[in-house]
């Protein structure tokens, strides 16, 4: 999300304690490392690269002689290696006067998301003396946070994304009252055309699942499969999008609603314990920041399933609560997750995350998913409008 700025970078590695941020990529396998770095997408990366940020003073660049021009747009000492020894040598002098760095780790793989480093790297960074730490906070810091205009550019989307979520139910609402055939794919549609109407974009295809659909949380009907929907089935939406702008950072909501003038007890009973769960997580942030003190992404995710978990329901409950949310959908920050993996990261001022717990039955599913934007300030807030409170009675 964030230009090279080595002044901050510098910052916050002296924040996090740490010696320096050696960044290591070979044939494009570490996506934090060009994206920090500025190194354009489309770049022919064959050879390894290092390119170590001390805490003070200036980085070194430990290039091949064949490509050492991919990091000529970056400051610091250039050093080009040809053989393996050289490459090992020119590393033994960078990194001896540190004792701890940061590289794209994470101890047993608990964050797969930030292990891009791969373990024969790590063990011969070991064998110079030096301790690697997890740049999981460093990454968060650098590229999960949001700038003022950012925010700005957001609230309008998230407070959209509100609003069609009510004009959808109201499409549907009158579809079936006019005696039309309704179909999952017709109502994904029409969202996805609101969200452009709204000069906004997305990536599709949007969620819209009936019945037992709602239940496989990564459902997405197309023109060839999809369900009718009729009076009397229960209907979840996922909808997202963002500015049309290189740096738009995304909202992402899921509502749930039944196709009848009153809502059936069976799905009152579970949107109730969804609905505790994720006012438990968001509650548990908002008090962590109140007191100030640190709160990390499995915390969170701890919260929310441990409502679930209590009402019998633990095992209906199968993906994380939560992901990071940047410029990418599911961003570079921490993840509400103790379940998929065990996310260890801080969450940060300025950062945003989704809250969706979810329990999805074999008949029907249901999730509720709210964005939360921690302020500079340690304000935690929900973005968009009204949180859903109870499944829409569509046709009421």
């Amino acid at each position: 999300m964030a230009k090279f700025d080595l002044q901050k970078i510098q910052s916050i590695i002296k924040q996090m304690n740490l010696d320096g941020w050696l960044l290591f990529d070979f044939r494009k396998s570490n996506e934090f490392a060009l994206n920090i770095l500025d190194i354009p997408k489309e770049s022919h990366l064959t050879r390894r690269f290092f390119y170590f940020i001390p805490k003070d003073g200036t980085p070194t660049k430990i290039v091949n002689a064949i490509e050492a021009f991919h990091l000529n747009h970056l400051p610091g000492t250039q050093l080009k290696y040809s053989s393996h020894s050289s490459l090992s040598e020119h590393l033994k002098n960078t990194l001896k006067n540190s004792k701890t760095i940061a590289m794209e780790y994470s101890p047993l793989n608990a964050i797969p998301y930030v292990s891009k480093v791969d373990a024969g790297t790590i063990e011969q960074i070991k064998s110079f003396g030096v301790n690697v730490v997890t740049s999981g906070d460093l990454i968060s810091l650098f590229d999960a946070v949001w700038s003022d205009e950012q925010y700005q550019d957001n609230i309008p989307v998230a407070n959209a994304l509100t609003d069609i979520a009510a004009d959808t139910f109201k499409f549907i609402k009158k579809e079936i009252s006019a005696g039309k055939k309704l179909n999952e794919y017709i109502v994904q549609q029409f969202i996805e055309k609101e969200i452009e109407k709204r000069n906004y974009e997305t990536e599709p295809p949007i969620i819209v699942g009936v019945n037992e659909n709602s239940g496989n949380p990564h459902y997405g009907p197309d023109k060839d499969t999809f369900k009718e929907i009729k009076i009397g089935d229960f209907v979840l939406i996922d909808l997202w999008a963002k500015p049309k702008k290189a740096n738009g950072v995304w909202a992402d909501i899921t509502w749930t609603g039944y196709v009848g003038d009153s809502v059936p007890d069976k799905y009152t009973k579970i949107f109730n314990i969804v609905a505790e769960a994720r006012d438990t997580a968001l509650n548990l942030v908002k008090s962590r920041f109140k007191d100030g003190k640190k709160i990390y992404g499995y915390e969170v995710d701890d919260a929310a399933r441990n409502v679930i978990s209590k009402a019998g329901y633990g095992e209906y409950f199968f993906h994380r609560t939560g992901h990071s949310i940047t410029t990418d959908l599911h961003g570079s920050g921490a993840h509400m997750d103790n379940y998929e993996t065990k996310d260890e990261r801080l969450l940060l001022p300025s950062t945003s995350f989704s809250i969706e717990p979810g329990i999805y039955l074999p008949e029907f599913g249901v999730r509720t998913e709210i964005d939360v934007f921690i302020k500079p300030s340690g304000e935690v807030i929900a973005t968009g409008g009204k949180m859903q409170t109870e499944v829409i009675a569509i046709l009421k």
